[in-house]
């Protein structure tokens, strides 16, 4: 089975615990917003349950929401039944160019192989405007792909791609991102992987970098 749909699955399983748990908006999302424009349009890309779509969009903004599981978007749906959420293959995204003022990917790109990656942050350049902003939550550490007990089902191997900052700083710099700011910290609850919380912020355009 491909790996992100194996991702997909497991998530179905867990998606009421995991709402319950994980019901506060992303950290620094705050960060992202004020770099985006009034009513800026972003991507929530694997949306998840929606929080953070729920949160972004009673801040006036609009959302359109991607997540492969169908259970997550079920519940996304329920709880904030005015947004645009959409079930589909993140590195399958469908946009004209310069679509997006933002693009949000919170804990997504952690659940796509390495191979992936490159292509899924090309796409997010060609749909992001020329000034928009991006931002990107990972596990961090040493660079590998691995299977890990879910934490919600422990009889459930969950897919993970652990990322260095290194290595998405060198990936999105490849893909003309700038990065403006960067966060990170250690796990807080059981329920949290055991990997480091990197956070980063970065704008599509060559503004003076700070990293």
């Amino acid at each position: 089975m491909d790996k992100s749909k194996q991702v997909s699955s497991v998530y179905d399983k867990i998606a009421e615990s995991y709402a319950k748990e994980f019901s506060k908006p992303s950290e620094y999302i705050e960060e992202f917003l004020v770099l985006l424009p009034e009513n800026a349009k972003i991507l929530d890309v694997g949306c998840s349950a929606g929080v953070d779509a729920g949160f972004m969009t009673s801040e006036g903004f609009e959302i359109i929401g991607i997540d492969l599981s169908k259970e997550m978007l079920n519940i996304a749906k329920q709880k904030f039944p005015k947004i645009d959420f959409r079930e589909g293959d993140i590195r399958k995204l469908d946009f004209p160019s310069e679509f997006f003022d933002g693009i949000l990917a919170s804990c997504s790109l952690i659940h796509i192989p390495k191979k992936d990656v490159p292509s899924l942050l090309e796409k997010f350049h060609q749909i992001l405007k020329k000034d928009g902003a991006i931002y990107v939550a990972l596990q961090e550490g040493k660079s590998e792909e691995i299977f890990i007990d879910e934490p919600f089902k422990p009889d459930e191997k969950l897919f993970l791609n652990i990322i260095s900052f290194k290595e998405i700083k060198n990936s999105l710099a490849k893909n003309k991102f700038s990065i403006v700011k960067k966060y990170e910290r250690k796990p807080k609850s059981k329920e949290e992987m055991n990997y480091t919380k990197l956070y980063v912020i970065a704008k599509n355009n060559e503004v003076k970098r700070i990293l």
